[in-house]
């Protein structure tokens, strides 16, 4: 039978679509950051805390947007976020206190925060077991993508007129897609009025039976599996959006040409590490059980080209090559990554669970920017980049010598529903 995938063309393209601008807007202060040392008279130090200010926020709402989003509603908390991020992102172009800016890049933490566990509910409602890698890869490769998009973009919005213009206008997107999500997203397949009734019989049939156990904190909290995982995320997000925020800073000093160009040469290592994403996931989807080696090896290669790039000198080609094969390592094995993670808790823990990982993981956001800040004060950001690959390669390690040998817990199919059955609405 060939299954209809409005999964995939709607709920899909929609988690992608949200996810690629809340990217946008997290990231585009990286392209900004070498104009504004200029026009705020800003040190390496204090760009470092800027640039970190975000994640203050986001892992503040990480436990508490799992939560509303299990127990309530994904999608209203995702509408919230949205509404909340383009509001913040607006604003930023219009401040000009560095005090004001580092308020607003925390409230667009807090609204980013809540996302990605309100992410984890559609995943776990709407895709199939051996689906699910491919899901989580398919907007996960928002990360890669967004930067493709938005540094010659925000490149040549900041040339044509200037950073705060760039912020103001990319700040409407999230606007946007809060009434789009509105319209044409449901919670689960159940209450979904759009959906064919084989697509959405499909789906219950093959998506993993919600097991007996309350979705409480103190569950998640309690589970030791989960608390390694929080480690090699903490390491892999130190070392990943460091990598971002500063690459643009690092294209500027290695090529000495303009903010334009800049954005170009910036986009460049992430084009292939979307398609990788893409790869590694489709390979992982297709191997049951443990996906220790397509987490691990991709985060072991990232580790070592960041540490081969302070050994090539100062050719802008070489260091080029090894950052593009470090954006491949780097974002390859996120949809991995999550599939495995939420394959330890049940159904109805996934959203506190993924809220809770990405909480300690994203305190990498915070160390990671401020590190890398306080080395390039000495005008040498090739060592910053040095140290997050050390973290890079001790994530694999945990994972190989540790995660490996987790056991994951057995599940049974759902049995299908007659989904009319439901009086449920969006």
């Amino acid at each position: 039978m060939n299954i209809p995938k409005a999964r995939w063309y709607r709920i899909g393209f929609l988690l992608f679509l949200v996810y690629l601008v809340a990217f946008i807007d997290r990231s585009n202060i990286g392209m900004a950051a070498p104009t504004m040392v200029k026009s705020m008279g800003l040190s390496s130090t204090a760009v470092g805390v800027l640039l970190s200010a975000f994640f203050w926020g986001y892992i503040v709402t990480q436990l508490p947007g799992g939560w509303a989003a299990g127990k309530y509603s994904a999608k209203k908390v995702i509408i919230f976020a949205l509404l909340l991020l383009g509001i913040a992102a607006v604003f930023t172009g219009l401040v000009h206190s560095f005090k004001v800016l580092l308020f607003l890049r925390f409230v667009m933490g807090l609204a980013e925060g809540i996302l990605w566990p309100a992410f984890a509910i559609f995943f776990v409602n709407w895709y199939a077991n051996n689906e699910r890698a491919r899901a989580i890869s398919f907007s996960e490769m928002a990360l890669p993508i967004s930067s493709i998009i938005m540094a010659p973009i925000a490149g040549w919005m900041i040339e044509k007129w200037d950073y705060k213009m760039m912020f103001l206008l990319q700040g409407i997107p999230p606007l946007l897609l809060a009434v789009l999500f509105t319209w044409l997203v449901a919670d689960s397949p159940e209450k979904d009025r759009y959906i064919s009734k084989e697509e959405r019989d499909y789906i219950l049939k093959n998506r993993a039976k919600d097991e007996q156990e309350k979705g409480s904190i103190f569950n998640v909290l309690g589970n030791p599996r989960i608390w390694v995982f929080c480690v090699v995320y903490f390491l892999w997000i130190t070392g990943m959006y460091s990598f971002g925020l500063w690459l643009p800073t690092l294209m500027k000093e290695l090529s000495n040409t303009g903010i334009g160009t800049v954005g170009w040469l910036t986009a460049i290592p992430f084009v292939l590490a979307g398609i990788a994403m893409y790869i590694n996931a489709t390979l992982s989807d297709h191997r049951e059980g443990n996906h220790a080696l397509f987490v691990a090896v991709p985060l072991l290669i990232g580790g070592l080209a960041l540490i081969a790039q302070a050994f090539v000198g100062s050719s802008l080609i070489a260091h080029m090559i090894v950052l593009v094969i470090a954006g491949i390592g780097i974002y390859s094995a996120f949809g991995p990554w999550w599939a495995w993670a939420m394959s330890f808790v049940p159904r109805n823990q996934a959203g506190t669970a993924n809220g809770f990982i990405n909480l300690c993981g994203n305190f990498g956001g915070i160390v990671g920017p401020i590190v890398v800040g306080a080395v390039s004060d000495n005008n040498n950001l090739s060592n910053g980049f040095t140290l997050l690959g050390f973290c890079l390669i001790a994530a694999s390690l945990v994972v190989i010598l540790v995660i490996r040998r987790f056991e994951i817990p057995k599940t049974e199919a759902e049995t299908p529903v007659d989904p009319y059955l439901t009086t449920e609405t969006n």
